[in-house]
C-alpha cells in the first residue's frame, strides 16, 4: 500500500497520487496518457479535489488567530474573548496662550468652553484640528504677570486632536432586539461616543459598556465594535442583556443620535514651538493670541494592525482585566488610547510605578494620557495598591562610522541607506522598555547593505562625540535601566548639534564615507 502523504493538497500532487495508486491496484490499465478516459476522469476528480480542499484549509486556517488572515474572521475571532481592535489615537498636548492684559480685569476669570477648536497646518498643506475636552476656567491670578507687549500667558491648556460630530442622527429605532447601526465618519475615536434616545418619556443618555454581558433588560447600555479600518458600530441589548431602544411611532419616532469625534493618526504628533490657530474668541470677546505648544505633542497613532491584536489580545485574556502582576499593568496601559510603550515595577508590595511613553515617540506623557492611564486602572487594581504613571527616561545612543563604499553607488545614496537601517534598528516601534543596544547587530544591519563594503564603527555610547579619538562602550552592549527607552542622539536629542549651521537636518548615524562613489 502506497504511503499517504496528507500535506500534498495541490492538484498535481493529488493527480499523481491517485494515478500511482491505480498503477497498484489496476495493474492492467497501462495506458496513462491523457488520452485515456480514467486519467481524463482521475484529472477531474484532482481539479474538484483541489478546490475543495483549498476553501476546506482556507476555513481551518481561519478557526484561530494565530492563522487566521481574513480581517473579518479574525475580529470575530478575536470578540469570543472579548477582545475589540483599537481604533486610530489621537495627540495630546498642553498648549501655551497669551491674553492682551488690557481687555481683561484683575476680577475676569477667562472661560475657554469644551470643544473649542485649535487649527494647525502642516507642511503637507493638511490641516490638523485639536480641541479641548473640558470646559478651563482660567482665574486671574493663573495669569502670568504682563510682559513687555503687555501679554499675559497661561499655561497648560490640554487638548486633544480630532473634531466633534454633534448630534448625527444615527438611525430611527425599531424596536428589535440587538440593534446595530454604524456611524458615518471615521475614523472615530475610542471613549469619544455619547449616544442618546428619544424615548416618549424624554431624551435619556445610553451608556458605553465593555460588554452587555453583565446589563440588565433595564440596563441603559450599548457596546461599540469597531472594523478593521476603524469605522465604528453601535450595538445595543436584546432585551435580556442590556435594554433594547423601543419602537416609536409615525408621530413619535424614538431616534437615536451620537457625538463623537474623528481624527487619529501620526500627523497630530506636531513638533514642539508648533503655532495653534484658535477658531473663534472666547466668551466676552477674548482672544488667544501666541498659541503654541512648549513640548512635542505626541500620543497620535493609525488604528491597531491585526498582527499587534494577535499578540496582545490572548495576553489580556489572561489578566481578564485585572491587574495584579507587572505584566499585568504593562498589559492593560496598552489599551489606553495613545500609549505606545508601558513598563510596570513594583517598588514595594503595595506600590506600582508604570512607565509608559506616548505612540510614536521617546516623551513625557501629557497630563491628560496621564489622568487617562489612572482613570483606566481605577476598576482594574488591587485598592490597597497605589499605581504612579510617569514618562520615559530618554536613553540617547550616538553612532558614528567610518564606510568603504561599493563602486557606482553615489555618496547620498550610501549615507541615506545606512541611516535608514540604523533608524529602523532604533525605531520606537521595535525597542522597548530597557531593552539593550548591541555593537554587533549594528555592524550587522550596515554590513548587509549592498552599498556597503565594509566599515568601522567609531562610536557607539550614550555620550555625544567629542572628536576625540574612538569612544565604544568595553563590552559592545548598552544597559539601559528599567524606565529608559532608547532614541538616536544625533538625530533625536534637540540638544546635540548634529549638523553645524544646519538645525533642520539631523542624521541618524554621524557618517565619514570612503571608497569609489559616483558623485
Amino acid at each position: 500500500m502506497l504511503p499517504i502523504d496528507y500535506t500534498n493538497l495541490d492538484y498535481e500532487s493529488l493527480r499523481e497520487a491517485m494515478l500511482g495508486l491505480a498503477q497498484e491496484t489496476l495493474p492492467e490499465w497501462t495506458d496513462l496518457s491523457e488520452n485515456d478516459l480514467g486519467v481524463l476522469l482521475v484529472e477531474l476528480f484532482a481539479y474538484a479535489c483541489d478546490i475543495t480542499l483549498y476553501y476546506q484549509t482556507r476555513i481551518a486556517n481561519n478557526l484561530l488567530p494565530e492563522t487566521a488572515d481574513e480581517p473579518e474572521a479574525l475580529i470575530q475571532l478575536l470578540r469570543l474573548i472579548g477582545y475589540e481592535l483599537r481604533p486610530a489615537s489621537p495627540a495630546t498636548v498642553n498648549l501655551s496662550a497669551a491674553v492682551d492684559a488690557a481687555v481683561i480685569s484683575d476680577e475676569t476669570s477667562i472661560l475657554i468652553p469644551n470643544r473649542t477648536q485649535f487649527f494647525v497646518s502642516l507642511p503637507t498643506g493638511e490641516q490638523v484640528v485639536f480641541e479641548t475636552v473640558d470646559e478651563i476656567t482660567i482665574a486671574p491670578h493663573q495669569l502670568s504677570l504682563p510682559d513687555v507687549q503687555n501679554l499675559r500667558y497661561f499655561l497648560p491648556i490640554p487638548v486633544v486632536q480630532g473634531q466633534s460630530i454633534l448630534d448625527e442622527a444615527v438611525a430611527e429605532s425599531d424596536g428589535s432586539p440587538n440593534q446595530s447601526y454604524s456611524l458615518e465618519a471615521g475614523p472615530v475615536i475610542a471613549d469619544s461616543i455619547e449616544v442618546t434616545v428619544s424615548e416618549p418619556g424624554g431624551e435619556t443618555r445610553w451608556q458605553a459598556v465593555d460588554s452587555l454581558a453583565d446589563s440588565s433588560p433595564a440596563d441603559r447600555n450599548f457596546v461599540v465594535q469597531w472594523d478593521a479600518q476603524g469605522r465604528a458600530t453601535l450595538r445595543f441589548g436584546d432585551n435580556l442583556n442590556g435594554m433594547a431602544p423601543l419602537r416609536g411611532t409615525a408621530i413619535s419616532p424614538v431616534l437615536i443620535r451620537a457625538t463623537y469625534r474623528v481624527g487619529g493618526g501620526p500627523q497630530g504628533n506636531v513638533a514642539a514651538g508648533t503655532v495653534f490657530t484658535p477658531a473663534s474668541t472666547l466668551p466676552g470677546n477674548i482672544s488667544l493670541l501666541n498659541v503654541t505648544n512648549l513640548a512635542a505633542a505626541a500620543g497620535g497613532q493609525v488604528g491597531e494592525s491585526l498582527d499587534r491584536a494577535r499578540r496582545l489580545a490572548p495576553r489580556l485574556y489572561r489578566t481578564q482585566e485585572r491587574a495584579v502582576t507587572p505584566r499585568d499593568y504593562a498589559d492593560l496601559a496598552l489599551m489606553v488610547p495613545g500609549v505606545g510603550k508601558a513598563k510596570a515595577v513594583a517598588t514595594n508590595w503595595n506600590q506600582v510605578v508604570l512607565y509608559i511613553a506616548p505612540a510614536g515617540q521617546v516623551a513625557t506623557p501629557t497630563e491628560l494620557l496621564q489622568q487617562n492611564v489612572l482613570a483606566f486602572f481605577e476598576s482594574r487594581r488591587p485598592v490597597t495598591t497605589a499605581l504612579t504613571v510617569v514618562g520615559p527616561q530618554p536613553a540617547d545612543i550616538y553612532l558614528r562610522a567610518d564606510i568603504r563604499a561599493q563602486p557606482y553607488y553615489r555618496q547620498i545614496d550610501v549615507q541615506q541607506a545606512v541611516e535608514q537601517a540604523v533608524a529602523d534598528y532604533l525605531a520606537f516601534d521595535t525597542l522597548e522598555f530597557g531593552q539593550r543596544i548591541y555593537l554587533s547587530k549594528v555592524y550587522e544591519i550596515i554590513q548587509s547593505l549592498p552599498q556597503v563594503a565594509s566599515l568601522t564603527v567609531t562610536q557607539f555610547s550614550r555620550q555625544p562625540n567629542t572628536g576625540m579619538g574612538m569612544d565604544i562602550e568595553s563590552d559592545g552592549i548598552i544597559e539601559l535601566s528599567p524606565n529608559e527607552l532608547p532614541r538616536l542622539g544625533y538625530r533625536d536629542n534637540p540638544n546635540t548639534l548634529a549638523a553645524p549651521g544646519n538645525n533642520s537636518y539631523r542624521p541618524a548615524i554621524a557618517l565619514r564615507i570612503q571608497g569609489e562613489v559616483v558623485a
